[in-house]
């Protein structure tokens, strides 16, 4: 199933997929300015960092982020993962044999996290709860591309800013107007907790978008589906992916979104709402000494992005 693996593509092989893995401080500093009506502090002591939200304090504890009362026990939790977004596509044409056999032994390491579960404390005060029923009390019905979908109310504004930029864009872009006829179904929130786990995608949230066309043309959309029928999934190229216009996924990006089709292991269908990873790309140009905020790259600029934190709303975390 599509969804058993959303959380592994971004979660389980960051080493794979970008070079670079943020630490702690940077990591916490991102969610302190994307969610800064809940994050209340960041604080370093005694050679840890921790994290307010609201009324509780959360340690970073080798890649999970737990209460202070049970990060020593943090081998029974599963480990985040952050990355920097990368600007450009991964081209498969460049991957060395190293690089394919350590994509393919990736997929094995992944089974031993396979019974643990992230630890659900901060997500819960994120997001407004973890349980179906308490999940659900915060979605809301709108309109995107034309089809229905029920979100997260957090991104709904979000996500119409998008359907309205992507229209207008349209007027002046035969490839968007194809785009936008060619669309099936657009999926978003849908309950799931991953089979014989109790961790979440981000579809259980309603925090991430699934844009399907009514054809493919031979082409891949999906690395797993791939992998079940193609033994070289891993290196098919870009000309055999199918995608969204350049300027759709500018649209998303620029709204905080992640596209899925810059993974290594590719879901390009699938767009989620991932501000503090735009963060981290401004955090870690600003420690390299780039702080250039371009035109066509504004996902950079989270303080331009994200209306957390100049309208008073959140963004997502899983």
């Amino acid at each position: 199933m599509k969804y058993s693996y959303l959380i592994c593509l971004a979660l389980v092989f960051p080493g794979i997929l970008f070079s670079q893995e943020p630490g702690a401080e940077m990591v916490f500093q991102a969610y302190k300015h994307t969610f800064p009506e809940k994050i209340r502090s960041v604080q370093y002591s005694g050679g840890e960092w921790f994290i307010q939200a609201e009324e509780t304090v959360f340690a970073w504890a080798r890649g999970r982020i737990l209460p202070v009362d049970i990060s020593g026990r943090w081998e029974s939790y599963r480990p985040h993962s952050f990355y920097p977004y990368p600007g450009e596509i991964p081209d498969p044409g460049k991957y060395n044999e190293q690089q394919i056999r350590e994509l393919r032994e990736e997929i094995n390491r992944e089974a031993k996290y396979e019974n643990l579960s992230h630890h659900r404390g901060f997500t819960s005060i994120l997001y407004g709860g973890t349980t179906r029923p308490e999940i659900e009390a915060n979605l809301v019905r709108i309109s995107l591309f034309g089809f229905a979908v029920t979100v997260h109310k957090d991104i709904a504004e979000p996500l119409k800013r998008v359907d309205r930029v992507v229209k207008a864009g349209a007027a002046g872009d035969a490839e968007t107007v194809a785009f936008l006829a060619s669309i099936a179904s657009v999926g978003g929130y849908n309950w799931r907790e991953i089979q014989g786990t109790s961790r979440m995608s981000y579809h259980s949230w309603g925090l991430a978008v699934d844009i399907q066309p009514k054809r493919l043309g031979g082409k891949a959309i999906y690395w797993q589906w791939e992998q079940a029928r193609n033994s070289d999934w891993i290196v098919i190229p870009l000309a055999g992916r199918w995608k969204p216009p350049d300027p759709v996924i500018r649209a998303f990006e620029y709204e905080g979104f992640v596209w899925g089709g810059k993974w290594e292991f590719f879901d390009t269908m699938h767009f989620e709402y991932r501000p503090e990873l735009h963060e981290i790309n401004r955090l870690t140009a600003a420690e390299q000494g780039n702080t250039s905020i371009t035109a066509d790259n504004r996902s950079m600029d989270i303080h331009h992005v994200l209306p957390a934190v100049t309208e008073k709303r959140r963004g997502p975390f899983l």
